[in-house]
């Protein structure tokens, strides 16, 4: 298991008063987008309930509740569950996590943006939710590719001590993941690592698919994708200085 560094005694989240069910879980999924539809899939698969779909595009909400057999439900108005998946942009989760109705049991909220740790779920907490951010490192483009993806990519894990090892046993035993512990106000460069890896290789290759193609080379990506391919394995072996 990686460990970035400890985890404060208290990242500005509610104390747990109870622990949450063990799987399976019933969950719900609010914000239909690409990674939040792939970990609803997932979970699906792990023999988990998804109970509702709910997101600001109606049309959203209908392809990814045929996709996942679940209903479409109202964010403020969720069926009973255990695990909410909130799977909106990191700007809007404040005002998303304060539309939730308080939950009928022990149930825990979580993100998925890379910036933020709990405080934005705070409205949730304050309303009985207990809240957990997670943040795969992985480039998602499409929910296929997500579903390709997301096993075995690192998930950094923000919560209360109380709730880490929960927030562990879904990352790895339900989502197939790797859990790394990152401290609330180290949210943002956990962010900026990954941002700066993705969009960095991406601007690499575009650059360099340029040059190719000024000279008159047809399909370039095919000539620097083995390359690039290469080059990332010689630094997940060595790391990047090495490499």
């Amino acid at each position: 298991m990686l460990v970035a560094r400890p985890v404060p005694e208290r990242t500005g989240a509610m104390d747990m008063v109870s622990p949450p069910p063990e799987p399976p879980l019933r969950v719900a999924l609010v914000g239909a987008g690409s990674v939040g539809t792939a970990v609803a899939e997932l979970l699906a698969r792990r023999g988990n309930d998804i109970v509702g779909v709910a997101s600001r595009r109606t049309s959203s909400a209908r392809r990814a509740a045929i996709r996942l057999d679940a209903p479409v439900v109202e964010a403020s108005s969720l069926p009973p569950c255990d695990l909410v998946v909130l799977g909106v942009p990191g700007a809007v989760i404040p005002g998303v996590a304060a539309s939730l109705a308080p939950p009928s049991g022990t149930a825990v909220v979580t993100h998925l943006a890379g910036a933020f740790g709990t405080a934005p779920l705070g409205p949730a907490a304050g309303h009985g939710y207990l809240p957990l951010a997670l943040h795969p490192v992985q480039a998602c483009p499409d929910t296929d590719t997500a579903l390709r993806r997301l096993p075995g990519s690192a998930w950094g894990v923000t919560c209360a001590p109380d709730l880490v090892p929960w927030a562990h046993r879904l990352v790895t035993g339900q989502l197939g993941g790797t859990p790394v512990d990152v401290a609330e106000g180290d949210r943002p460069v956990w962010h900026a690592a990954a941002a700066v890896t993705a969009n960095g290789v991406a601007a690499l290759l575009a650059d360099a698919e340029a040059m190719l193609s000024a000279i008159g080379i047809a399909h370039p990506q095919r000539v620097l994708a083995p390359l690039a391919a290469g080059a990332a394995a010689n630094a997940a072996e060595g790391g990047g200085g090495a490499a």
